[in-house]
């Protein structure tokens, strides 16, 4: 199977393209490494094709459809940086190329926001956290590039407990309104981890983080304060146990409380069948 972005167009343009040098008689080194390549392609040898036109561009840099090979093959092999360098090199070799122009502008955004994702951790460990993660969050909308992606996943989970930290500074000193607003924070930070990474389950260190958002929120007196909180973390993790049963007692907390629910929640996060049991009775007693 022929690379998806190198097509029979491309290898009949190289062979064309070195036809009349081999009708001379006389090759350079970067020809002959080129028609190396060429066949290598031809016989479906991306590495060594790859590696054939690496040589003709080292021995002959203005060779212009040797960059163009190159592109490709990276992005057949998701080299995105290696892209983003032969595109931006053919580009400069041949401006009136509206395509290669294109392609150039496309893997300098993909760069610029990988910059922007490291910036934006880098704002958060410095203190910026709402300014960091709105930063994050939008190089996630806007970019498709699965290497930006990650960058930004990556940046994510190095901020997530900072994010917490911070948080639990605020809960020593007795800022728990501050602190609960914090533990959401981190929070949002792992649900969209796993909403871009695919996946439906968080992180089990987000665990420890609605314990303490809820006991923050009960010391504020305001128990029924991480609500929404535990709501939308059971919309992306259903299954999430220390979801269900850290809402189980925001439920318990409210006047009067609601046993019957509280129930439904703590037997879904895997509560004791005794405990259970007895939350029912209450249930049925009110």
């Amino acid at each position: 199977m022929r690379p998806r972005n190198a097509s029979a167009t491309l290898i009949a343009g190289l062979i064309l393209f070195a036809a009349p040098l081999m009708l001379g008689g006389c090759k350079s080194e970067a020809q002959r490494h080129f028609d190396k390549a060429v066949d290598y392609y031809d016989n479906k040898n991306w590495k060594n094709a790859q590696a054939e036109f690496e040589q003709a561009v080292k021995a002959d840099p203005n060779m212009l459809d040797a960059h163009k090979a190159l592109a490709q093959l990276d992005e057949f092999f998701s080299d995105e940086e290696g892209a983003a360098r032969e595109y931006d090199a053919a580009s400069r070799i041949d401006p009136t190329d509206q395509k290669l122009m294109s392609k150039a502008r496309y893997y300098h955004q993909l760069k610029t926001m990988e910059a922007q994702a490291d910036d934006a951790l880098g704002e958060i460990k410095a203190g910026k956290i709402d300014e960091g993660l709105s930063a994050l969050k939008d190089v996630l909308v806007q970019s498709k590039s699965r290497a930006v992606r990650l960058r930004a996943v990556d940046a994510l989970a190095q901020a997530a407990p900072i994010v917490a930290q911070n948080a639990d500074q605020q809960a020593a000193q007795k800022k728990y309104a501050d602190a609960v607003n914090g533990y959401d924070s981190a929070m949002r930070v792992y649900m969209l981890m796993a909403q871009a990474s695919g996946k439906t389950q968080l992180d089990p260190a987000a665990d420890k983080i609605l314990h303490s958002a809820n006991q923050a929120a009960k010391a504020a007196g305001t128990p029924d304060a991480t609500f929404k909180l535990l709501n939308d973390v059971l919309t992306v993790d259903p299954d999430n146990k220390a979801a269900n049963l850290e809402l189980a007692q925001v439920y318990l907390s409210r006047q009067p409380p609601e046993y019957d629910t509280a129930a439904d929640l703590m037997e879904r996060g895997g509560a004791a069948d005794a405990e259970v049991a007895k939350l029912r009775a209450k249930a049925k007693h009110h």
